[in-house]
C-alpha cells in the first residue's frame, strides 16, 4: 500500500514539475524538472526492486531450478525404462553416462569413467575408439558389433552414434545401441533352414491355402523336370497322375485343413509324361490367430524303394512257388521212383521162388524190365536238367534223314501201344512221308525231344488219337508238331508248363504220372538245336506241341542210305579174353550173364591193382572192360597206365557216372568206348563190334 502511496506521490510531482516548467517555458526550468524526474523515478525503481521484485526473482529461480530437477529425473526415469543401451562419452572415448539397460547389461562400474581398454580386447577397443573419433568429427556413425556382457555372453548389437555440442562445453558422444541377438540368430538359422531346402534331395513344395504353389526347391526341379517359372502360382495338381482314386486327395485335404499333419504314398507325373512314386508328409503353417497360411510338403522320391519292394514281393512270391514246387516235385519223385522199385523189388523176390511157373516168371521179368526202364528215364532225366544247367551238353551235328527217324519212332511207340493194349491210336502224319530230308542236327537229341512230346501225348490221351510228323516253315525250318485228343492245358498255364519241375496239375491229387521234367528239357534242347518250341491247347479239346530246328543243306555229298537200326549181332568172341575191371561182383556177374552169348573168356579184376597185374602178367588179354570208380586207383589213372605200356590194347569205360564231362576226360584218356551203368546189351556189343574185339 504504501509503495503505490509512494509511486502516485512521486508521478503526481513529477506531473506538476513538468505541468509548471511547461506554464512558464523555460528550458532550464523543463531540463531540471526532467533530471529530478529521472532521478525520482530511479529512485523508484530501486525501492521497488529491493522491496518487491528481488524476492519474486529468488521465487522464480528456485520453481526453475526444481523443474529442471524434476525434468532431470523424469528424464532419466524415462531413459532407464526405454528397452535399448543409452549411453554418453566424454571427448575421451570414457563414459559418463549409461542408462538402466547399459548396467544392466555391461555393468556401470565395470564402463564409467574408463577408456575402451581398459573394458574391451585391444582389437575391440581400437575400432569402439575409432569409431568415437568419427563421431566427434560430426559423422553420424552406424555399425553392428558384438560385444560380451558381464556375465560373458556375446551379445550382437546395431549401434548409433553421434555429437552432442552445447556452447561453452566439450563436445560429447550420444548413442544409442539396440539388441539384435535374437535376430541375427534368427537370421543365421533362417540362411541355414534356406541353404538346407535348397541342397536338400528330397522335394520341398510350399503352398497357400488352397494349394497354389508358392515355392519349390531345385530338388522339384531335378525330379519333375518343370522349372521354377512354370510351376510358379500353379495348383499342386500340375504334377497330379490321374492314378489315385479322388476319395483319396479329399481325404488328404480334409487331414491338413484340419492343422493335422498327412503322411502317404502319391504317384505323380513328371513334365515328361513318366510316372514316379513320392513318400510325401505334409504340414500346415498357421499365423498368431491360429489360421492356416501355407501348406509345407516334404516329398522324397521313392521309386527305386517301390520297385524293390515289387521285386522283393515277386522274390517272396517265387521263393514261396518254389518252396511249393520243391515240396510237390519231392513227393512226385518219390512217387515216381517208389511205384518202379516197388515192382523191381517186389518181383524179383517172386522170382526166387523155385516152384513159380515160367509162364508167370516170364511175365514178371517182363514187369521188371519196363520199370527198370521207366526208373533209368528218370534218372536219365535229372542227369539231363543237371548238365543243362551246368551247361555241359554239347551238341554233335551229324547227317540226319528225318524221314526215317520219325519212322522209328512210329514202330518203336506202336510196338509199345500193342503190348499195352492201350485204345489210342498212334498216326504218323505222311504229307510228305517217302520223301527223304536231310539235314545237320543231333538225331539223338532230336530223338529225344520227339520221344519226350510223344510219351507225354500217350500219357494224357486216354481216347482218340496221337498224330506226329513235320513240315517245312520259310524253306529255312524244320517244323515239328504232336498233336493229341487228350485232357488239354488250360491258356494260362501254357507258358509254364516248360519250367523244370512244372506240370498243369502239380498236386498231389494228380491223375497221371511223371516228374514234370520231360518239356523243360525238351525246351532246353530246341533251344540248343537253334529252334523253339511253343503249345496250342484248350482244357479238353487236347494240345498239339510245336518245335523247329534249322534245316542245314550245306554238308555235300550227304549220306543218303537210311539210318540201320537193327539190332547188333552177337559176335563171336570165343578164344578171346576180356578183363573185367570192376569192384562190385554182382556188377561183374551181370556182365559174365551178358557175355556169355559171346563166348569170351572173361578175368575179373576187382581194383585196379590187380587189373594192371592181370596185363602185365596175361599177353592174350584182347579188351578191358574198365569202371571208372575203384577203390584204390582211380579208373582214369588206371586207364592212362594201360594205354602208356599197352597202347593197342583195346578199353572200354563202363561207369555209373554220366555227369561232368567224364565221357569227355576219359576220351582224353584214350579210351575206346564209353557206356553208362545199367548196362545196355545193345550198346555194349556195338561198342566191342567197333573196338574190332
Amino acid at each position: 500500500m504504501s509503495l503505490t502511496v509512494v509511486i502516485i506521490t512521486a508521478a503526481g510531482l513529477l506531473g506538476y514539475a513538468l505541468n509548471l516548467a511547461l506554464q512558464t517555458q523555460s528550458i532550464p526550468v523543463i531540463l531540471i524538472v526532467s533530471l529530478i524526474s529521472i532521478i525520482l523515478a530511479l529512485l523508484v525503481s530501486l525501492l521497488f526492486y529491493y522491496l518487491y521484485s528481488r524476492p519474486l526473482i529468488k521465487f522464480w529461480f528456485r520453481a526453475e531450478q526444481q523443474a529442471r530437477v524434476q525434468t532431470r529425473k523424469q528424464f532419466a526415469d524415462f531413459m532407464d525404462d526405454l528397452p535399448l543401451g543409452v549411453f554418453i562419452k566424454d571427448d575421451k572415448s570414457r563414459a559418463i553416462y549409461l542408462n538402466q539397460y547399459m548396467d544392466n547389461v555391461f555393468g556401470k562400474s565395470n564402463c564409467m569413467g574408463k577408456s575402451p581398454y581398459n573394458i574391451f580386447d585391444r582389437t575391440t577397443a581400437e575400432r569402439v575408439i575409432s569409431e568415437d573419433k568419427r563421431a566427434l568429427a560430426g559423422e553420424n556413425v552406424m555399425i553392428e558389433e558384438s560385444l560380451t556382457d558381464k556375465n560373458g555372453r556375446k551379445r550382437v548389437y546395431m549401434t548409433h552414434k553421434f555429437l552432442m555440442q552445447e556452447v561453452d562445453a566439450d563436445p560429447l558422444i550420444g548413442g544409442i545401441s539396440i539388441e539384435i541377438t535374437r535376430r541375427r540368430e534368427a537370421e543365421y538359422k533362417l540362411r541355414i533352414l534356406s541353404k538346407a531346402i535348397r541342397n536338400s534331395p528330397v522335394c520341398v513344395i510350399i503352398t497357400d491355402p488352397e494349394g497354389m504353389i508358392e515355392y519349390v526347391n531345385p530338388a522339384f526341379v531335378n525330379s519333375t523336370g518343370f522349372s521354377f517359372a512354370e510351376v510358379m502360382g500353379e495348383n499342386t495338381k500340375i504334377i497330379n497322375s490321374g492314378k489315385h482314386e479322388k476319395e483319396f486327395f479329399r481325404n488328404m485335404w480334409s487331414v491338413i485343413k484340419e492343422g493335422h499333419d498327412w503322411q502317404g504314398e502319391i504317384l505323380n507325373r513328371k513334365k515328361d509324361g513318366s510316372l514316379f512314386w513320392e513318400l510325401v508328409n505334409i504340414s500346415s503353417v498357421k499365423n498368431n490367430n491360429g489360421e492356416i497360411t501355407h501348406f509345407v510338403a516334404i516329398k522324397d522320391n521313392i521309386s527305386k524303394r517301390k520297385h524293390m519292394e515289387e521285386e522283393l514281393l515277386r522274390s517272396k512270391e517265387k521263393a514261396e512257388e518254389s518252396d511249393r514246387l520243391k515240396s510237390a516235385f519231392l513227393a512226385n519223385m518219390s512217387h515216381e521212383i517208389r511205384t518202379p522199385m516197388n515192382a523191381i523189388v517186389g518181383l524179383s523176390s517172386l522170382l526166387s521162388d523155385p516152384q513159380l511157373p515160367f509162364s508167370e516168371r516170364e511175365g514178371f521179368s517182363s514187369i521188371i524190365q519196363e520199370n527198370s526202364k521207366v526208373l533209368l528215364q528218370l534218372i536219365d532225366d535229372i542227369v539231363d536238367v543237371s548238365k543243362i544247367e551246368a551247361g555241359q551238353i554239347k551238341i554233335r551235328p551229324a547227317v540226319c534223314e528225318i524221314t526215317a527217324l520219325l519212322s522209328e519212332i512210329y514202330e518203336s511207340y506202336t510196338l509199345q501201344i500193342r503190348n499195352k493194349g492201350n485204345s489210342v491210336k498212334l498216326i504218323l502224319n505222311e504229307s510228305m512221308y517217302g520223301k527223304k530230308l536231310y539235314t545237320l542236327t543231333d538225331s539223338y537229341r532230336l530223338r529225344q525231344i520227339l520221344t519226350n512230346l510223344i510219351s507225354n501225348a500217350l500219357k494224357f490221351t486216354e481216347h482218340g488219337t496221337v498224330e506226329f510228323g513235320y513240315n517245312m516253315k520259310n524253306g529255312s525250318d524244320i517244323q515239328f508238331f504232336v498233336k493229341d485228343t487228350g485232357i488239354g492245358i488250360p491258356a494260362d498255364k501254357h507258358d509254364m508248363i516248360f519250367d523244370r519241375f512244372r506240370q498243369a496239375d502239380d498236386t498231389r491229387t494228380r491223375y497221371h504220372q511223371g516228374a514234370g521234367l520231360g518239356l523243360s528239357i525238351s525246351k532246353s534242347l530246341v533251344e540248343l538245336l537253334g529252334g523253339k518250341i511253343w503249345v496250342e491247347s484248350e482244357r479238353d479239346r487236347g494240345s498239339c506241341f510245336y518245335f523247329t530246328i534249322l534245316l542245314r543243306k550245306s554238308v555235300e555229298n550227304m549220306v543218303t542210305a537210311a539210318h540201320n537200326t537193327e539190332l547188333s549181332a552177337v559176335p563171336d568172341l570165343t578164344g578171346k579174353t576180356i578183363l573185367v575191371v570192376e569192384d562190385v561182383e554182382v556188377n561183374f556177374t551181370l556182365l559174365e550173364a551178358l557175355l556169355k552169348k559171346t563166348g569170351a573168356n572173361l578175368l575179373w579184376a576187382i581194383n585196379g591193382t590187380r587189373a594192371l597185374e592181370y596185363c602185365k602178367d596175361n599177353n592174350n588179354i584182347s579188351s578191358v572192360l574198365l569202371d571208372l570208380n575203384l577203390p584204390d586207383i582211380h579208373g582214369l589213372d588206371v586207364l592212362r597206365e594201360i594205354k602208356k605200356k599197352y597202347k593197342n590194347l583195346p578199353v572200354i569205360i563202363h561207369t555209373a557216372y554220366a555227369m561232368n564231362g567224364e565221357k569227355e576226360l576219359c576220351a582224353m584218356a584214350g579210351c575206346d568206348g564209353f557206356i553208362t551203368k545199367p548196362i545196355d546189351l545193345e550198346n555194349l556189343v556195338r561198342l566191342i563190334k567197333d573196338c574190332n574185339i
